[in-house]
Order: C-alpha cells, then sequence, then structure tokens
C-alpha cells in the first residue's frame, strides 16, 4: 500500500514537472530541477552542508571548496566533520624539503 501511495506521488510529481515545462515556465526538466533543489537548499541550509560533507568524503572537492559550499570557514568545515566522527590528517613536508624548496626558488629568482 505505500508503495503504491508513493509511485502515485512520484507519478504526480513527475505530471506537475512536464506540466510546469509545458507551460512555459522552464525551457526543460533539468533546468526546473536545478532551480528547484537551489530554492530548496536555500530554505534548508543545513542540507547544503549535509551536501558538502557527502562531497568532500567522497573525494569529489577538496577541504576548502567544501566549507566554501556549505558556507562557512574551512575549521567549522573540520570540526563539523570531526562531530561526525571524521577527523582530517594534515601532511607537512620536512624541514630538509622545505629548505630545498625554498632554496630552488631563490635560484629560479637570479
Amino acid at each position: 500500500m505505500a508503495s503504491a501511495i508513493i509511485k502515485d506521488t512520484m507519478s504526480e510529481t513527475d505530471q506537475e514537472l512536464s506540466a510546469i515545462v509545458r507551460a512555459g515556465c522552464f525551457a526543460s526538466e533539468a533546468e526546473a530541477l536545478r532551480e528547484a533543489v537551489q530554492t530548496m537548499l536555500a530554505v534548508k541550509p543545513q542540507l547544503r552542508v549535509e551536501a558538502a560533507i557527502r562531497r568532500y568524503l567522497d573525494g569529489e572537492i577538496t577541504l576548502g571548496r567544501a566549507a566554501e559550499v556549505a558556507g562557512v570557514t574551512r575549521w567549522r568545515f573540520q570540526e563539523l566533520l570531526a562531530q561526525r566522527g571524521r577527523y582530517i590528517t594534515l601532511e607537512a613536508r620536512t624541514a630538509k624539503e622545505l629548505d630545498e624548496a625554498v632554496a630552488r626558488i631563490r635560484r629560479r629568482r637570479q
């Protein structure tokens, strides 16, 4: 019974979307869906945060870009990840590697 209700609802939604496009409100269903998602994210900003976290964890975007998408600072984004048990591990070059890189830059400038 529940699956029939969901199917009817999805069918109704598909029909409404199609009618909106046929009425000339949007050039395509894809355009209408993009606007619908943007509106949803504006009304429910937490969904934007969740999407940014998922995209970051899936390797689609960098930490900095994910923070930007979420609308928070990079540090706040790291806190949000930590609250979910995800911690950022930073790798740093050794002092010797950094000194060598600086020396290469200086040589190029001369």
